[in-house]
């Protein structure tokens, strides 16, 4: 590819598919709040205006041949028993929601000239398995947030597959980063074993090698073993 922009490249998922992608993209553009691990650095807030324009500017008119959405945010113990619904703060609500649903929503659109002008673009997006129904977790916010962008997603694709912009949501269980790994080993999530990067990669992979005529629309990863 000559030109991909990775959102969360400072750590987790986002850092790993930085990494992964960089030698095989000659202009990769990667969006952190921090500092990020491959490419070319973007400091921005994708949850505020100046962080979408901050990126809409680094890509400038310029092709772009995929967007890949990898960041995200949770509530405060979530996924563990020191979350709490009730206790949890408004504002933290409201974080959630913009960085999880709102962010992805406005980023694609900002890119639309970007993308519309790659001769196959795609659109990559981590959500997560609570959001298939019937899988809700009790992080309410998150879990709404994911809810939402399968909604907004599907919405999204109807717009944009004339432009040839194919939209993918994969939905892993926990995936082995080193958060998710430390999580484990010190007891805040149950026994189990994380799907390894290289599965999530090897989907990521996949999905921008397929040709334009076709695009997988939501990918489920699951654990074989553990929660």
């Amino acid at each position: 590819m000559e030109r991909a922009v990775v959102v969360g490249a400072s750590r987790g998922i986002g850092a790993a598919v930085a990494r992964h992608l960089e030698p095989r993209v000659v202009d990769l553009i990667s969006v952190a709040r921090g500092a990020s691990v491959a490419g070319r650095s973007v400091r921005a807030d994708v949850a505020t205006d100046a962080g979408l324009d901050a990126v809409v500017a680094a890509v400038g008119d310029r092709p772009l041949d995929a967007l890949l959405f990898m960041g995200g945010t949770w509530e405060s113990g979530a996924f563990t028993e020191a979350y709490g619904f009730l206790a949890s703060p408004r504002q933290e609500a409201r974080q959630v929601i913009a960085v999880n649903l709102l962010a992805p929503i406005l980023l694609v659109q900002s890119l639309v000239p970007a993308l519309a002008k790659a001769a196959k673009p795609r659109v990559v997006i981590i959500g997560a398995l609570s959001a298939r129904d019937g899988a809700a977790s009790p992080e309410v916010a998150n879990t709404g947030s994911k809810f939402g962008l399968r909604g907004a997603a599907q919405a999204m694709a109807q717009t944009l597959r004339p432009m040839g912009i194919g939209i993918s949501l994969i939905h892993p269980g926990n995936v082995a980063t080193e958060e998710v790994e430390s999580d484990i080993a010190e007891g805040r999530f149950g026994s189990q074993v994380p799907i390894p990067i290289a599965d999530l990669l090897a989907t990521i992979d996949h999905v921008l090698a397929l040709s334009g005529a076709s695009v997988p629309t939501e990918i489920d990863l699951v654990q074989m073993r553990g929660a």
